[in-house]
C-alpha cells in the first residue's frame, strides 16, 4: 500500500499488487473525505492520517463497506453508505444515503443500478466535474447512466485516472462514440481537400464569369502555332518598342 498526491486536492491510496485504488479528497476546512477504504492494515491507517484531519468515510458498494467499520474504530470518523449497502457495515452505517444525495457542498452521491447489482458514484464539484466510480465497470450497462452527469475526469478503483475528456472515453466504452479508424497521410488526400477540388472543377466552364475565356479561337488554334493570337500580340509589341539610334548612343 502506498499513497501519492495526484492533484492539490486529491490523494490516491494505491496497492500495486492488487491494482486497487482509493481516494482521499483534501479539505482543510471541513476535513478530508475518504472514498472507499483498502484492506485494513496499520500502514493504511497511518497513510490516511498523514493527509490531515479525516471527517467522513464514504463507501460505494457493499464489498467496500465490510472493512469500513475497522477504519472507523481506528480513526474515529463516521461512515456513510447507501441504504442498500448500510447493512454490510459492521454495526451499521452512521450516515445512510438515498439514491441522489448531497453529502457535503462539494460531493454528491448518485446510485447506479443494473445487471442485478448496484453501486454509488461520487460527483465532486471540481473544475470540469470529477466522478469517482469505485468498482463500477465503465463498459457495463449500469455505467451508461453516467452520461447524464457533467464531468471531465473519472477516478476508478481498478483503472488509472482519466483526467481529460473522460465523458468521451465513456461514450467510446459504451459504443456511443465510434473511434475513427481511417488515418490520412501525405500520400492520401483528406476528404475536405477532395470536396474542395470538386467545387473547383464545377467552376471550370466558360459560362462562369469568374473563369477567364481563352483568347485563342478554335479556328486559329487549328491553323498551327504560327497563327496563335498570343504569339502575334507578343511579336507586335516587341516590334513597336522604341529602339536606340546611333545618335542617342553617341
Amino acid at each position: 500500500m502506498d499513497i501519492q498526491q495526484l492533484r492539490s486536492w486529491i490523494f490516491e491510496l494505491y496497492d500495486p499488487l492488487e491494482n486497487d485504488r482509493q481516494y482521499i479528497v483534501f479539505d482543510a476546512d471541513r476535513g478530508n473525505l475518504v472514498i472507499d477504504v483498502p484492506r485494513y492494515s496499520e500502514r493504511a491507517v497511518r497513510l490516511m492520517r498523514g493527509t490531515g484531519s479525516l471527517a467522513l468515510i464514504l463507501v460505494t458498494n457493499a464489498a467496500r463497506a465490510r472493512e469500513a467499520a475497522r477504519f472507523r474504530d481506528a480513526i474515529g470518523v463516521q461512515v456513510a453508505a447507501h441504504e442498500e449497502d448500510a447493512a454490510a457495515v459492521e454495526g451499521g452505517a452512521d450516515v445512510v444515503l438515498t439514491d441522489d444525495e448531497l453529502v457535503r457542498p462539494d460531493a454528491r452521491v448518485v446510485r447506479v443500478r443494473g445487471d442485478g447489482a448496484g453501486g454509488s458514484v461520487v460527483l465532486l464539484r471540481k473544475a470540469g466535474g470529477v466522478v469517482v466510480t469505485g468498482d463500477l465497470d465503465l463498459s457495463s450497462p449500469p455505467a451508461r447512466s453516467l452520461l447524464d452527469l457533467e464531468f471531465s475526469t473519472t477516478l476508478s478503483a481498478q483503472q488509472p485516472p482519466i483526467w481529460d475528456a473522460a465523458k468521451d472515453a465513456l461514450r467510446v466504452l459504451q459504443r456511443e462514440l465510434v473511434k475513427p479508424r481511417r488515418r490520412f497521410g501525405i500520400l492520401l488526400d483528406a476528404p475536405w481537400d477532395r470536396s474542395y477540388k470538386g467545387r473547383l472543377e464545377d467552376k471550370m466552364y466558360h459560362n462562369d464569369p469568374i473563369v477567364p475565356r481563352e483568347v485563342t479561337t478554335p479556328r486559329e488554334a487549328g491553323m498551327g502555332p504560327e497563327t496563335l493570337v498570343a504569339q502575334d500580340a507578343t511579336r507586335e509589341k516587341m516590334e513597336r518598342a522604341p529602339r536606340p539610334t546611333r545618335d542617342a548612343v553617341r
